[in-house]
């Protein structure tokens, strides 16, 4: 049986966490994992990229941005990253550095 809100991966990941005796660890991966499997995160970085989640893309300019995605997109650094910049078009990419880069 699954929950309708969350789908059976969101079913499956809230079981983990239920009956894991690592109650703090796996909310950690639940909360990446749910992050990490919303489809268009790529297209509202903002999303995590807004607050203290990760580090304010307007800090950075769209040059840097387009770097550190190219090092995330070739399997770099941190996961959830990885696997969102795998999923971008370097069209893509650029185009999120212009809306969400430096001015």
């Amino acid at each position: 049986m699954e929950n309708e809100k969350f789908g059976k991966i969101g079913y499956l990941m809230y079981n983990i966490y239920v009956k894991s005796k690592k109650g703090a660890q796996m909310k950690k991966l639940l909360v990446i994992a749910a992050v990490a499997g919303f489809a268009f995160a790529y297209t509202d970085c903002a999303m995590c990229h807004n607050g203290s989640m990760a580090t304010k893309l307007d800090k950075l300019t769209p040059a840097q941005i387009v770097q550190k995605m190219k090092e995330f997109k070739a399997g770099k650094g941190n996961q959830t990253m990885v696997g969102i910049a795998q999923g971008m078009s370097e069209k893509e990419i650029e185009e999120a550095a212009k809306k969400y880069g430096k001015k």
